[in-house]
């Protein structure tokens, strides 16, 4: 199910949503280099474009970075959400959760890329 955002209708395939690494600023959200930086996944903008239809990214859970860290999500690129194309299934290695490993080492699936869900 795709998570209630703010989103723009850009065409008929894709759509604007706010960015999940900068929470829709469009500054870096960790000042890095500076306050004023731009935010390295919308390039400024504080929303990014995504082919629908999507979900909120199982890997990094709408956050777009990776926890506790600033490393953008492996598996979403720091947009947040994900796109799936219609009639995919749930990912036998991950089981849709789109991770394997134990806690603590957990990475996205090499399988489903992260998406938690396989073509049929």
């Amino acid at each position: 199910m795709a998570e209630v955002r703010t989103k723009r209708v850009v065409s008929k395939a894709m759509a604007e949503l706010k960015c999940g690494y900068c929470k829709g600023t469009g500054k870096d959200p960790w000042g890095l280099m500076s306050v004023l930086s731009a935010c390295q996944v919308c390039n400024g903008k504080g929303t990014v474009n995504i082919a629908q239809p999507y979900i909120t990214c199982p890997v990094c859970k709408g956050r777009g970075n990776e926890r506790n860290t600033r490393v953008t999500c492996s598996a979403c690129k720091g947009k947040g959400v994900v796109h799936i194309e219609k009639g995919m299934k749930s990912c036998p290695d991950c089981g849709g959760t789109g991770m394997t490993g134990s806690v603590g080492l957990r990475k996205y699936c090499l399988k489903c890329h992260g998406i938690g869900r396989v073509s049929a």
